[in-house]
C-alpha cells in the first residue's frame, strides 16, 4: 500500500543487463510489478532487511547502475515530503517538492475539513471545537485560510463578532467567496457601544428585583 499524500513522477521500467544478486533481482521485480514503493514497502515485499537496503548501499548502488530511480516522495506525519519512493529502472529521480500553501497538509488541517464538512457552515471557534483544537492554535497558523487558499472550503458568510471585528463563516468545498461588509462607523459603534452597556444595566437590574422578590417571600413565611 502506497503511502499517504504521495507526490508522484513518470515510471521508467527500462532496465540495464547487468548481472545481480538475488535480492536485488527481488527488489527490481517487486517494482516492476508495483512502482512508486517506500524503503520499508521494498524490505517488506522483496524479504529484504530495511537496515540493509539503506545501511548496506543497497538503494544507492542500485540507483547508480540505473536499476531504480526516485520516482515519487510522500508525506511524513507532519505533512513535509521526506519519504522517497522508489521504481524501476533508469530515469532521472524526481525532485523533492516543497511544501507551499497550496500543497501543505497538517493533520490538524484534515480534522477542521472534516470538521465542516459535517457540521459546517463554522467559524474558526467552531470549527477548532468540533476538531479538538485550541482557537489559537487554528487562528495563528492560519490552517482554515489554507484550506480556503486550496479550494477545499470557502467562505460562506461574515459574522460579526461581539467585540472584534467580522469573522469569516466557512462552508464546505469550493465556492464563491461572501463579501465582506463594511466595517462600523464610529456612529454605529458607539450605538452598539450604548446598546450592550444598556441591556448589562438591565440585566443587572433584573437580577436585583428578582433577589429583592425573594427576600421579601422569605420574611413574609418567617
Amino acid at each position: 500500500m502506497k503511502p499517504p499524500y504521495s507526490r508522484s513522477c513518470s515510471h521508467a521500467i527500462a532496465l540495464p543487463a547487468l548481472p545481480v544478486s538475488r535480492a536485488v533481482s527481488r527488489i527490481v521485480n517487486v517494482l516492476v510489478q508495483s512502482p512508486g514503493l517506500s524503503k520499508e514497502e521494498i524490505a517488506e515485499r522483496a524479504f529484504v532487511g530495511a537496515a540493509t537496503l539503506s545501511g548496506g548501499g543497497y538503494l544507492k548502488t542500485m540507483k547508480e547502475a540505473g536499476l531504480i530511480h526516485v520516482s515519487g516522495w510522500a508525506r511524513n506525519a507532519s505533512g513535509g515530503f521526506t519519504t522517497p519512493l522508489y521504481s524501476a529502472g533508469k530515469s532521472a529521480d524526481c525532485a523533492r517538492p516543497q511544501v507551499t500553501g497550496h500543497n501543505r497538509a497538517a493533520p490538524g488541517m484534515l480534522r477542521l475539513l472534516e470538521a465542516v464538512r459535517d457540521f459546517g457552515p463554522l467559524d474558526y471557534r467552531e470549527a477548532a471545537k468540533r476538531a479538538g483544537l485550541s482557537p489559537n492554535t487554528v487562528k495563528n497558523a492560519g490552517y482554515l485560510e489554507l484550506l480556503v487558499a486550496q479550494e477545499k472550503l470557502h467562505i460562506d458568510a461574515w459574522r460579526r463578532g461581539r467585540n472584534g471585528p467580522m469573522r469569516p463563516v466557512y462552508g464546505f468545498g469550493p465556492g464563491a467567496a461572501a463579501p465582506r461588509p463594511p466595517a462600523l462607523t464610529s456612529a454605529e459603534k458607539s450605538k452598539a457601544h450604548r446598546w450592550r452597556k444598556a441591556a448589562v444595566a438591565g440585566s443587572s437590574s433584573l437580577a436585583m428585583q428578582i433577589r429583592m422578590a425573594a427576600g421579601c417571600r422569605l420574611r413574609v413565611s418567617g
